[in-house]
C-alpha cells in the first residue's frame, strides 16, 4: 500500500514539473526579429574618378616694368583691360631722354661735321647712310602694313565661304548673297519637279480615260454587229431593217476608230508634255548644280586670290628687308671708305678705325643708346592678353627696383589647374579625360575641365611619394577664379552606363570570391556568388549572378561568418546538397 502511494506521488510530481515547464516556456518572451537592411539591384551608371589638389595657373604671364626711373605721365590701362601687341600701357616723363637723344644726335652731327671739314664726301656718305636707314625702316613698315592687310583680306575671304553655302536649306552660310542665289536655283528645281509630277499624273489620268472611251466604243460596236446579224438573218439582206442595222454598225465602227485615234493622239501629247517637263526639271537641276559649282569656285577663287596676295605681300616684305639691309650696308661701306684715309686708332677689340670713324661710331652708339632710352619711357604690350596688376599711378616716381613690380599681362586663353597625382592614380589618367574642378576659396563654385597634358617624368617628394604632374584646362572657369588659388580636381578614369549596380556595402569578398545575400520570399538571406565589373565611386557593377529587381540584404557581422564550405559556386542558387541547401527559386 505504501509503495503504491509512493508511485502515485511520484507521478503527480512529474506532472506538476511538466506543467510548470510548459508554463515557463509559454511565458518566455519570443526573440525579437532582427531588422534586415536591404537594397534593390537596379540599372544605372557607374563611374570611377581619381582626385588631387592643385593650383590655378595661366601660362606665359608677362611682367613689364620701366628700366629706368622717371615720373609717370600716363597710365593707359586698368586691371581687366584687353590689349593687343603694340599697345602702349604706361609712360614716364621723356624730357630727360629726349634731351639725351638731342645731345647724342648733336654729338653725332658734330663728329660727322668734323670729319667733313677735310672731306665733304664723308658728310655725303653719312647722309646717305641715314637716308638708307630711314628708307629701309619706312619700306619695312609699309610692306608690313600690306602683309597685315592681305592677312585680313584672306580672313574675310575664308569667313565668307563655307561648304554650308552649297545647301539651300542650311541657314549657317556666312554669305547671304551666295545663299540667295542657291535658294533661287533650288526654287526653280522645286517648281520644275512639281510641273513634272503634274504632267505624269495628268498622263496617267488621261490614259485611264482613253482606255474607258475605247472600251465603251468597242462594246457598242459589238452590240451593233450583233443587232445587224439578228436583223439581217431575220428579215433578209436588203430590207430596211437590215439596212438600218448595217448603218448603225458603220456608225459604231467609226466611233470606235475615232476612240482609238483619240487615245493614240492623247497618249502622244501626254508623252510630249512629260518629256517637256522632264527636260525642264533636268535643266533646273543642271542650273542648280552649276550654281553650286560656280559658288564653290567663286569662294575658292576668292580664298586662293587672297592667299596669293598674302604670299606676294610677305615675299615683298622679305625682299624689302633684304634690299634695305643691302642699302644700309652699302651706305655704311661708302662711309667707311670715305673715312679710310683718316688717322687710324686701335680699339680694345683689335679693330682699327680712323679717329673720325671712331668719333662717329661712338656718337652713333650714343644715339642708339639715347633712342633706346626714349623707347624705354613707354611700356608696350609685346603680346595680346588681359591686364592683371597695374601698380603705377600718374605723378608718382617709378624706379627699376619698385617693390610692387610692373604691369602684368595675362595671355589670352583659358585658365589651367596643375595638380600632382599619385602614381597609382596617374596611371588611369589620359589626355582628353573630363574633369570636375572645385575651388577652395569659392564655396559651391565648380567648373568642368579637360586633361591637356601629363608630365612623362615623375616627381619624387621629400617623403618618397611619387607623383605625376597633370595639367587640366578649364575653359569656363567662374569669373571669381584667380591665378594661385587652390583647386581640387576629380578626373574621370572609367565609366559604365546602363549596367546593373549595387552598393559596395552589399558585396562581400572580392574577385572570384565576391558574393551577395539574396533575400528570399520568406525574408531569408541566401549567399549568392556574383561577377563584378567596374567598381566605381557611386556603386559597383555586377555582370552576372543576380538580376535587376533582386532584393539584397546588407550583410551584418553575423552574416559575414559563413559555415564551413564557403559561399556556393557559380550559380545564383546554392547547392541543394551543400551547407546552404534548401533555397532557390
Amino acid at each position: 500500500m505504501k509503495r503504491r502511494t509512493l508511485w502515485v506521488n511520484l507521478a503527480i510530481g512529474a506532472v506538476i514539473v511538466v506543467v510548470l515547464g510548459l508554463i515557463v516556456v509559454s511565458l518566455r518572451p519570443g526573440e525579437e526579429p532582427v531588422d534586415q537592411r536591404t537594397v534593390t539591384a537596379s540599372r544605372g551608371d557607374v563611374s570611377s574618378t581619381v582626385t588631387a589638389s592643385g593650383t590655378v595657373e595661366r601660362a606665359g604671364v608677362v611682367e613689364l616694368a620701366f628700366t629706368s626711373g622717371g615720373t609717370i605721365t600716363s597710365v593707359d590701362v586698368e586691371p581687366g583691360d584687353s590689349v593687343v601687341s603694340g599697345d602702349v600701357l604706361a609712360t614716364v616723363d621723356d624730357t630727360a631722354a629726349l634731351q639725351q637723344l638731342a645731345s647724342a644726335e648733336s654729338s653725332l652731327a658734330q663728329a660727322v661735321q668734323g670729319a667733313a671739314s677735310s672731306d665733304a664726301s664723308i658728310a655725303s656718305a653719312s647722309a646717305t647712310l641715314s637716308d638708307a636707314k630711314r628708307v629701309a625702316k619706312q619700306t619695312n613698315k609699309r610692306n608690313k602694313l600690306a602683309v597685315d592687310q592681305a592677312q585680313e583680306s584672306l580672313t574675310v575671304a575664308q569667313d565668307l565661304w563655307d561648304e554650308s553655302c552649297l545647301d539651300p536649306n542650311n541657314n549657317l552660310c556666312p554669305n547671304p548673297s551666295a545663299q540667295t542665289q542657291l535658294r533661287a536655283a533650288q526654287a526653280s528645281v522645286d517648281s520644275a519637279q512639281r510641273a513634272f509630277d503634274t504632267a505624269v499624273e495628268n498622263a496617267a489620268n488621261n490614259a485611264i480615260g482613253y482606255d474607258i472611251a475605247v472600251n465603251q466604243a468597242g462594246e457598242l460596236l459589238t452590240q451593233r454587229q450583233n443587232q445587224e446579224n439578228s436583223a439581217c438573218e431575220g428579215t433578209g439582206s436588203g430590207t430596211s431593217v437590215c439596212t438600218s442595222a448595217q448603218t448603225a454598225t458603220v456608225t459604231a465602227r467609226q466611233a470606235y476608230d475615232n476612240a482609238i485615234r483619240a487615245r493614240t493622239t492623247g497618249l502622244l501629247v501626254d508623252q510630249q508634255a512629260q518629256q517637256a517637263a522632264s527636260l525642264s526639271l533636268a535643266s533646273a537641276n543642271v542650273a542648280l548644280q552649276k550654281a553650286q559649282t560656280d559658288l564653290r569656285k567663286a569662294g575658292e577663287d576668292a580664298v586662293r586670290s587672297a592667299r596669293q596676295a598674302l604670299e606676294t605681300a610677305e615675299r615683298v616684305y622679305e625682299q624689302g628687308k633684304v634690299a634695305g639691309e643691302q642699302s644700309v650696308r652699302s651706305a655704311q661701306s661708302a662711309l667707311t671708305s670715305a673715312l679710310a684715309a683718316r688717322e687710324t686708332v686701335e680699339l680694345p677689340d683689335g679693330e682699327e678705325l680712323t679717329s673720325a670713324q671712331a668719333a662717329i661710331a661712338a656718337a652713333q652708339t650714343g644715339v642708339a643708346v639715347a633712342e633706346q632710352a626714349v623707347e624705354d619711357t613707354a611700356l608696350v604690350a609685346p603680346l595680346a592678353g588681359v591686364i592683371g596688376q597695374v601698380p603705377y599711378v600718374v605723378g608718382e616716381v617709378a624706379t627699376a627696383s619698385a617693390a610692387t613690380g610692373g604691369i602684368t599681362i595675362l595671355p589670352d586663353g583659358p585658365l589651367e589647374v596643375v595638380a600632382d597625382f599619385a602614381e597609382s592614380d596617374a596611371s588611369g589618367v589620359t589626355v582628353g579625360a573630363p574633369a570636375t574642378v572645385t575651388f577652395d576659396a569659392l564655396a559651391g563654385a565648380e567648373a568642368q575641365g579637360t586633361v591637356v597634358a601629363i608630365d612623362p617624368v615623375a616627381t619624387t617628394g621629400a617623403t618618397g611619394l611619387v607623383t605625376y604632374r597633370v595639367r587640366i584646362q578649364v575653359p569656363d572657369a567662374p569669373e571669381a577664379v584667380r591665378e594661385g588659388m587652390t583647386a581640387s580636381v576629380s578626373v574621370l578614369v572609367a565609366e559604365a552606363t546602363d549596367v546593373l549596380v549595387v552598393p559596395e556595402g552589399a558585396i562581400t569578398g572580392s574577385g572570384e570570391s565576391a558574393s551577395v545575400l539574396l533575400q528570399g520570399p520568406e525574408g531569408e538571406a541566401t549567399p549568392v556568388r556574383v561577377t563584378l565589373g567596374l567598381q566605381g565611386d557611386n556603386g559597383t557593377e555586377v555582370t552576372a549572378g543576380i538580376d535587376e529587381g533582386d532584393v539584397l540584404v546588407i550583410p551584418s557581422a553575423d552574416d559575414l561568418s559563413f559555415p564551413e564550405g564557403g559561399v556556393p559556386g557559380s550559380g545564383r542558387d546554392p547547392d541543394p546538397d551543400g551547407p546552404f541547401g534548401g533555397g532557390g527559386e
